[in-house]
């Protein structure tokens, strides 16, 4: 339920944002509790999402900078990963247990890749952030979603197509 809670208040976040809602300390306050209850519960690195949004409630110009923040705590989480077996290795696991060596390798490199996808959108969703309000909501409401989403479909048609 908290996932669920934290996914949807994520996503309506940035339009809230530019409607320069007055609700907007409330939401900040919403998500630092389920920041911190996921910290407790799953991670301890949601733990500085939580102290993002206390501050958020403190300066008005941090209110930008959730999405970097979230963009920058993945990039984190799968460089962190790097030092043992590389996450998407792990999620591939979870549907072959006797994954070949190929199959790491490639599982490895594309962790690499998704480093670098978040690191570049926590960057441009900054520029964005200091640059145009609207700009800002249309590529943290929906472009960079539909990255995501194009990263993830490239990635499977290269897996079908060209890895055998």
């Amino acid at each position: 339920m908290v996932r669920i809670l934290t996914f949807l208040t994520t996503l309506a976040y940035p339009f809230l944002v530019v409607m320069k809602s007055d609700f907007l300390p409330y939401i900040a306050t919403i998500l630092a509790i389920l920041w911190f209850i996921r910290a407790i519960f799953e991670n301890i690195a949601f733990f500085v999402l939580g102290v993002f949004f206390i501050s958020l409630m403190m300066f008005d110009d941090a209110k930008f900078l959730y999405p970097v923040m979230v963009n920058l705590l993945f990039c984190f989480i799968f460089l962190y990963s790097l030092k043992g077996e590389a996450i998407i290795t792990k999620f591939a696991r979870l549907k072959d247990k006797n994954l070949p060596n190929k199959a790491v390798i490639y599982t490895r490199n594309l962790t690499k890749i998704w480093i670098c996808f978040f690191m570049i959108n926590a960057i441009v969703t900054l520029i964005f952030g200091f640059i145009d309000e609207r700009l800002w909501l249309i590529y943290c409401g929906f472009m960079s979603y539909v990255l995501v989403l194009l990263l993830f479909v490239v990635e499977i048609l290269y897996r079908k197509f060209f890895i055998k």
